[in-house]
C-alpha cells in the first residue's frame, strides 16, 4: 500500500522564551557628603523594548527621591534620575518578535565619592517574548491511521494604553514634600467588547516635613480608577490580564496659614499593558501507525496556560519587624513610609499560600533630638482560599499595603502591623502531544495464516488493540462487535486475512 501523510499547518502568536537581566544604574548627588542619608526610594519608568537578531535591547529612567539630615540636623530632600539601556541575549531572539518587559528594583546601595554621594541600583528585567509562530501536523492520508484528540492552543492579543489621573486632598499644614511612593492594586480586570476593562486602586503615600518643625508626617491618599484600552479582537468573557506601571507623579502642595491646613493636588499617569488569551481547539494526531509498515513519529509537546479566574482579598498582617540598626529606649517615632510589599505564591487544592515580606522606612528622634532612620521588614504568611485552586496551577498575586504602623513593644524590639490588599489571578495550563511528521518504513511480516487469535492484554484501548494488530479501529470494531473497552484481558479477538487465489 502507497503511504502518503497528510499535513495541515497553524499560525499563531505564542508566549516564548522567558529571559531575566539584571544591569547596574548609578547616578550623582553632588554637595552631600555633609548629610546623613535617611532613606532612598528608587523607581524605575520602562521606556521601551526591540528584539532583534540574538538578543532584546530594552531601557528606561531610573528615579531617585532621596531623604537625609544636614550637619545640624535639618531634615532635607532631593531627587535625581538617570537613563539607561541594556541588551539581554537571546539566541532564540528574531527582529519578528516582540517582548513583554517587566521592570523592577532589587537593591540600592550608596557610596562616597568625594562631595558627591553615588546612588546605585540594581535593575531586573523580566522578558518575555510573544513569537509568531506556525505548527505543522499529521492530519492523515493514504496508508496512515491516526488517533486523533484535541489539542489547546493559546493565542496571545497584547493591547497597551495609557491612564491620567488628577485628585486633591487635604492635610495638615506642611512645608516641604520630602518624597512620595505609589502602589497599584488592580480589583477588575475583564474583557469587553472591542476593549479591556481595566480598574484598580493607586496607593499614593506622601512623606512631608511640618511646617516650622524638624519632623516628618506621612500621609495615604487611595485614588481609583478605570481605564478601557482599546483591542479590536476582544470579546466579552475573554481570558485577560493585566499590569498596571506608574510614568510619573507631579505633586504640588498650596498651604493656608490661617486655617493651618494644606492642600495636595497630584497628578499621576501610568501605563496599562494588557494581554487576551483567545484558546482554539484543533483536532490533531496524538498517536499513529501505517498498517502493514514500521512507522517512524517525530513527535511535538505544545503548552498552553491562560487565566482561569482574578478576584480581589485583603489580609492584616502584624508581629515583630526585623530592623537594619539598633533601636533604643529613648528613639520616638515619627512616620512609616516608603512602604513596599515582595509577596510569592504556591497552589494547592482550594488555597494559595502567600508568603512574602513587607518592608517600610521608620523615622524617628533619638533621646537627643537627632533625626534618624530605620529599615524594617516584616515578613508574613497566609493562605488565600479559592474553590478554584488546584494544585499544578499558577498563582501571580500583586499587593499593596496600606495603613503601616510600627511602634516599639519593649526596649530594643520593633512591632509592625499593615493592611495588604491582594488582586490574585489563578493560571491554568497543560500539555498536548502530537505528531508533526510521519515517514512510513520497511514492510513488517504478517502470519501467513488466514485466521489469527490474539490475546489481548487488560485495559487495553480500542486504539491500542487496533495499533497492535496494525488493522484500523473500525475495522477491527466491525469484525468483533461483541468486544467492549478497555479489555479484561480474557477476550480472543479473531483476525482475518484476505488470502489472493492461487496462494
Amino acid at each position: 500500500m502507497t503511504v502518503s501523510p497528510q499535513y495541515e499547518t497553524y499560525s499563531y502568536t505564542a508566549r516564548g522564551a522567558r529571559l531575566r537581566s539584571q544591569s547596574i544604574v548609578e547616578c550623582r548627588l553632588s554637595d552631600w557628603a555633609d548629610n546623613r542619608l535617611l532613606a532612598v526610594r528608587p523607581s524605575v519608568v520602562f521606556g521601551g523594548a526591540e528584539v532583534v537578531s540574538g538578543e532584546v535591547r530594552y531601557g528606561g529612567k531610573l528615579f531617585f527621591s532621596v531623604v537625609g539630615a544636614a550637619p545640624d540636623g535639618t531634615i532635607i530632600g532631593a531627587e535625581r534620575g538617570a537613563e539607561f539601556s541594556h541588551r539581554a541575549p537571546c539566541e532564540d531572539a528574531a527582529p519578528a518578535q516582540s517582548a513583554e518587559v517587566v521592570l523592577q528594583v532589587e537593591k540600592t546601595e550608596t557610596r562616597p565619592e568625594g562631595r558627591s554621594i553615588i546612588l546605585s541600583a540594581i535593575v531586573t528585567a523580566e522578558i518575555r517574548l510573544l513569537v509568531p509562530t506556525q505548527i505543522r501536523y499529521l492530519t492523515g492520508g493514504a496508508g496512515v491511521v491516526c488517533d486523533y484528540s484535541p489539542v489547546r492552543i493559546g493565542r496571545v492579543e497584547p493591547c497597551s494604553g495609557t491612564i491620567s489621573l488628577e485628585e486633591e486632598f487635604e492635610t495638615e499644614y506642611v512645608g516641604d514634600v520630602l518624597l512620595h511612593s505609589e502602589q497599584v492594586c488592580l480589583t477588575r480586570v475583564v474583557a469587553a467588547a472591542g476593549c479591556l476593562d481595566v480598574s484598580g486602586e493607586i496607593n499614593l503615600g506622601v512623606l512631608a516635613k511640618r511646617e516650622g518643625e524638624n519632623e516628618v508626617v506621612a500621609y495615604e491618599r487611595l485614588i481609583p480608577f478605570r481605564a478601557e484600552i482599546p483591542c479590536d479582537n476582544a470579546v466579552t468573557g475573554m481570558p485577560c490580564d493585566a499590569r498596571v506601571c506608574i510614568s510619573s507623579v507631579n505633586l504640588t502642595a498650596t498651604c493656608d496659614e490661617e486655617k493651618d491646613r494644606c492642600r495636595i493636588a497630584a497628578r499621576i499617569d501610568a501605563s496599562v499593558r494588557g494581554r487576551l488569551y483567545r484558546a482554539d481547539e484543533v483536532r490533531m494526531a496524538a498517536d499513529a501507525f501505517c498498517p502493514g509498515r514500521s512507522a517512524r513519529l517525530q513527535r511535538a509537546v505544545l503548552a498552553s496556560e491562560e487565566p482561569l479566574c482574578a478576584f480581589t482579598a485583603a489580609e492584616r498582617v502584624s508581629g515583630t519587624a526585623v530592623a537594619d540598626g539598633p533601636i533604643e529606649a529613648g528613639d520616638s517615632m515619627q512616620a512609616a513610609a516608603v512602604c513596599e510589599t515582595q509577596i510569592a505564591a504556591t497552589v494547592s487544592d482550594g488555597a494559595i499560600e502567600a508568603e512574602g515580606v513587607l518592608n517600610a522606612v521608620v523615622f524617628c528622634k533619638d533621646a537627643e533630638g537627632q533625626p534618624k532612620s530605620l529599615r524594617v521588614s516584616l515578613p508574613f504568611a497566609f493562605p488565600v482560599r479559592s474553590d478554584r485552586a488546584h494544585a499544578g496551577d499558577v498563582a501571580e498575586i500583586s499587593a499593596a499595603c496600606c495603613g503601616v504602623s510600627v511602634r516599639q513593644r519593649r526596649p530594643g524590639e520593633l512591632e509592625a502591623e499593615g493592611s495588604l490588599k491582594l488582586f490574585v489571578t489563578l493560571c491554568s495550563g497543560g500539555e498536548y502531544a502530537y505528531i508533526e511528521q510521519c515517514e512510513a518504513g520497511e514492510a513488517t511480516e504478517e502470519d501467513a495464516g488466514a485466521i489469527t487469535v490474539f490475546l489481548p492484554t487488560a485495559g487495553d484501548t480500542l486504539w491500542q488493540t487496533a495499533k497492535k494488530l496494525g488493522r484500523a479501529p473500525e475495522e477491527l470494531k466491525s469484525s468483533n462487535p461483541e468486544l467492549t473497552f478497555p479489555l479484561h484481558g480474557g477476550e480472543r479477538i479473531v483476525v482475518y486475512r484476505r488470502k489472493e487465489i492461487g496462494n
